[in-house]
């Protein structure tokens, strides 16, 4: 457990706290827009539109490439 926190230059809270907000993150959009699919007169939130998934997707990977080089 903590060779996976040791290669990844991290804390365990601060290992904790990014998971679990990517993991919250991607679950609340996941139902939105499976709620949306059934439902297509529900308006998208900007929250929760492809291009802004898209956007946090890279901006999550950007954060994990650099902390490996630190």
């Amino acid at each position: 457990m903590f060779k996976h926190l040791k290669e990844n230059n991290q804390s365990y809270l601060k290992h904790l706290k990014f998971a679990w907000a990517v993991a919250f993150y991607m679950l609340f959009s996941s139902c939105f827009l499976l709620v949306h699919g059934l439902m297509p007169f529900i308006p998208t939130l900007p929250l929760f539109s492809v291009e802004n998934i898209s956007r946090k997707m890279k901006k999550w990977d950007a954060y994990l490439k650099l902390r490996k080089l630190k």
